[in-house]
């Protein structure tokens, strides 16, 4: 039986353009679609690009789905000064996202589902070139990573050595440096899976900013759902040095916003170490500010800042369970939602025990806060005008925001 088989133009064309490259293959892809095409990474970074409009990264808004290997999605192209509709298809071959394949159309632009054969076929091709640019990048991070993973678990005991790797990279560890981790949620965070593109997102603002505000090249490095920045001190003045990290923080907070990652990352800052065999300790640190600033609610937790929570936050629980009700429990006891005892201690003790301060604070007369004062004075049996009582109530009330009531007075 004869049996005959044609293979379209296109598929010739495009197959004989990628043998070239990967500019080749996006300049026949846009001439077969008569529209501008973009092939960029997962974290929309340029690689190839037939537009006319020079930038080198970009991001997308879309309120269709990108779950799948071979979804197709309408979206919008955005830049500071650039925005167009576009057709985006997903690179990922193996359920991993290597990239994107983005067609700028216009208001007559047809049907999406008209582009999807030639576009499905594109994307294989392409998946060949991004698969290769993905290994070459490991193979060059490989022992970037390990000397980085070394110095984060305190491996490393020689500062010379240190410093004479790091100058390999173009990194200065004579310079002091603090530890910044960026966080993701940790559920299915699998770098096999089409959510490491989320990573990589978080990776590239992340590098994009840290060289506008600090070094040609970051030290940073992934672990898990993590992405750690090793900062150097610019400055000789710790205070400017935090400040600087703060705007930094804040660009990349506010940038992500803007991307699949909103609302799913959070940060921590460890403390500057001059010495490199010291930098583990930042790290630890960071990871704490971290479990502290969700407690706390802070945007941008220094483990600096901390100052009692991080002794009490470390302490055995059952002792500040003991030490909570030995303070506060007997008060707990006797208060009721109307004179909200506990409530005005709190804010007393917010207010450095200031009568006036806290009055206007909980809108509420002096004269009608002195008296709840008294009547918490003769239920714990202390002065709240003695040191040490004082001591012992602000110490109770970080642990109860710390761990809750309920856990501190169960049983």
């Amino acid at each position: 039986m004869d049996m005959k088989f044609t293979v379209p133009d296109y598929m010739q064309e495009l197959a004989l353009a990628s043998g070239q490259g990967l500019d080749q293959l996006n300049a026949a892809l846009a001439k077969t679609l008569n529209y501008p095409v973009i092939i960029s990474s997962s974290a929309y970074k340029i690689f190839s690009s037939s537009s006319q409009y020079n930038f080198e990264s970009f991001y997308i808004y879309s309120n269709q789905s990108r779950v799948g290997s071979e979804a197709l999605f309408a979206c919008q192209i955005l830049t500071d000064s650039f925005q167009s509709p576009a057709i985006g298809r997903v690179v990922a071959p193996f359920s991993r996202i290597l990239g994107y394949i983005f067609v700028l159309t216009d208001d007559r632009a047809p049907d999406p589902i008209n582009f999807k054969p030639l576009l499905d076929y594109a994307s294989s091709l392409c998946a060949v070139h991004l698969q290769g640019r993905l290994e070459l990048k490991q193979e060059q991070s490989k022992f970037k990573n390990a000397f980085l993973y070394d110095l984060i678990y305190g491996n490393l005991k020689r500062n010379d050595d240190i410093i004479a790797t790091g100058e390999m990279w173009g990194w200065d560890f004579r310079r002091p440096h603090t530890v910044m981790v960026f966080l993701l949620p940790e559920p299915d965070l699998n770098l096999n899976t089409t959510e490491s593109h989320l990573m990589d997102i978080l990776s590239r603002i992340v590098e994009q900013n840290f060289v506008e505000s600090y070094y040609k090249n970051s030290a940073s490095i992934f672990r898990q759902n993590e992405l750690l920045v090793f900062i150097p001190l610019q400055s000789d003045k710790p205070a400017q040095h935090k400040e600087e990290i703060l705007v930094f923080a804040d660009k990349i907070l506010t940038q992500v916003e803007d991307t699949d990652l909103k609302g799913l990352v959070t940060c921590g800052v460890g403390q500057t170490y001059a010495q490199p065999t010291e930098l583990f300790r930042s790290y630890q640190e960071a990871k704490v500010a971290f479990e502290m600033g969700k407690l706390l609610d802070l945007a941008v937790p220094f483990f600096s800042d901390l100052g009692l929570e991080r002794i009490l936050y470390k302490h055995d629980l059952q002792d500040l369970k003991e030490y909570y009700v030995h303070v506060l429990g007997e008060l707990h006891r006797q208060d009721d939602p109307e004179s909200s005892l506990v409530t005005i201690l709190e804010s007393f003790a917010e207010n450095q025990f200031d009568v006036g301060k806290t009055a206007k604070a909980i809108f509420m007369h002096p004269n009608t806060l002195r008296y709840r004062i008294n009547k918490i004075e003769t239920i714990l049996g202390r002065s709240l005008a003695d040191n040490n009582t004082r001591l012992d109530i602000v110490a109770s009330l970080k642990i109860r925001r710390l761990h809750g009531t309920d856990e501190l007075l169960s049983v």
